[in-house]
């Protein structure tokens, strides 16, 4: 990158790990061949069956750190690496995805340019099980500089309809995620986003736009089949900081097309659970024609179209 006179931050990389056998050497082999190698791993086995522990374990590099819990759940894997931290940065990799080698390397320079920020991220590729690659293009982010700092986070959240980053590409400075209460423990659905909301609340967001990181989309093993008639936890956040006035005048308007967005997200998630009752409750109880008409109208009409179609439908797209 041609830095010069940068400091030189160090970091504590956290991996939650359950079940991952098969691709926990990826991902602690993308960490361990940075171009930046200031860092510590520390990997959470949070209650592995399979054979996760013992190949971690064989990589034996005096940096990695793994500790076992009970099976906890991933965000009391993450807060659990984060009291074990030894430095001042915390980055997170899940154990199925990987950085690119100057991942370290771009943070660190965030951090430099950017020292008051509350989050340095970089952008992702999302990588399908067909080999198909996708990534978020957004070039006109910063008029056409590769770094900046997100002017509205809420705003960006709510027209890409996804966060810029995933659990896999962020750094926070660990007196910001002690500040705002780390990961809340049993939240399984958006407690990645409702992390973020939080800090984005208070502190500025460092970012490239450039992919440095990739995230591995799948199915299995994830939360896509879990359903929940709850707000999501997000969804609760933001709407307790509007009622509390913890929302700066300038994000008011993005925050609660947010809330649209993650309304109808849980109606998109009862539709493609075949909770369709619920969907179509839902989809009267709010004014999503208001930020996203087309959304409200295609999930309308998805009430409607026999189950089987739409799980083709889901099970083509990750596959």
């Amino acid at each position: 990158m041609g830095l010069v006179n940068e400091n030189f931050n160090y970091f504590s990389v956290v991996i939650p790990l359950y079940n991952k056998e098969k691709f926990v050497t990826r991902a602690i082999e993308s960490i361990l061949t940075q171009s930046y190698q200031n860092f510590e791993i520390i990997v959470i086995n949070d209650g592995s069956t399979d054979d996760s522990e013992r190949i971690v374990r064989l990589l034996n590099d005096y940096r990695i750190l793994i500790i076992n819990q009970i099976n906890s759940g991933v965000s009391s894997a993450r807060n659990k690496g984060v009291e074990l931290a030894k430095y001042n940065y915390v980055a997170f990799l899940d154990a199925d995805d990987t950085w690119m080698p100057t991942f370290l390397e771009k943070i660190n320079f965030l951090i430099n340019e950017f020292p008051t920020a509350g989050i340095y991220a970089a952008n992702n590729y999302f990588k399908f099980p067909n080999g198909t690659v996708f990534s978020e293009n957004l070039n006109t982010l910063f008029d056409g500089s590769e770094c900046g700092v997100i002017q509205n986070y809420f705003e960006l959240f709510s027209k890409i309809k996804k966060s810029p980053f995933s659990n896999s590409n962020f750094c926070i400075p660990v007196s910001v995620f002690k500040s705002i209460g780390g990961y809340k423990n049993g939240v399984r659905l958006t407690e990645d986003s409702d992390l973020w909301c939080r800090v984005a609340l208070k502190y500025d967001i460092a970012y490239s736009i450039k992919p440095l990181s990739t995230y591995f989309v799948t199915l299995v093993g994830t939360t896509h089949e879990i359903f929940s008639s709850d707000d999501f936890q997000v969804t609760l956040t933001l709407e307790s900081a509007l009622r509390n006035n913890e929302v700066k005048n300038k994000y008011v308007k993005s925050v609660k097309k947010l809330i649209s967005l993650q309304k109808l997200n849980l109606i998109k998630r009862a539709i493609l659970t075949n909770n369709i009752l619920f969907a179509l409750r839902k989809l009267f109880k709010f004014n999503y024609l208001l930020y996203y008409p087309l959304d409200t109208i295609k999930y309308f009409v998805l009430c409607f179209i026999p189950h089987k179609f739409i799980k083709i439908w889901k099970e083509k797209t990750y596959n």
